[in-house]
């Protein structure tokens, strides 16, 4: 069996728990074509939002379609960091 790991992505634009729901279904669309599993965001006052997603190991999500997933679903950026 597989092993699950996660990998975080700093995000910009999401900043409650509306910006959360909006945010998210963007990403479950593309998740089962990816080999993704489950995503959360952690929001800290005066810190950027983590997005945490969970998957198997050896597989990577993809920045580039996180970041668009995220765009379609409003002012949301994967930032550096």
């Amino acid at each position: 069996m597989a092993r699950i790991v996660s990998t975080r992505f700093l995000v910009e634009g999401v900043n409650d728990d509306w910006d959360t729901t909006k945010a998210l279904q963007p990403l479950f669309d593309i998740f089962t074509a990816q080999g993704m599993g489950q995503a959360t965001f952690e929001i800290v006052p005066g810190e950027s939002t983590r997005l945490w997603i969970k998957h198997k190991e050896g597989s990577t999500p993809s920045r580039e379609l996180i970041a668009e997933a995220l765009a379609r679903a409003g002012d949301y950026r994967v930032i550096d960091g």
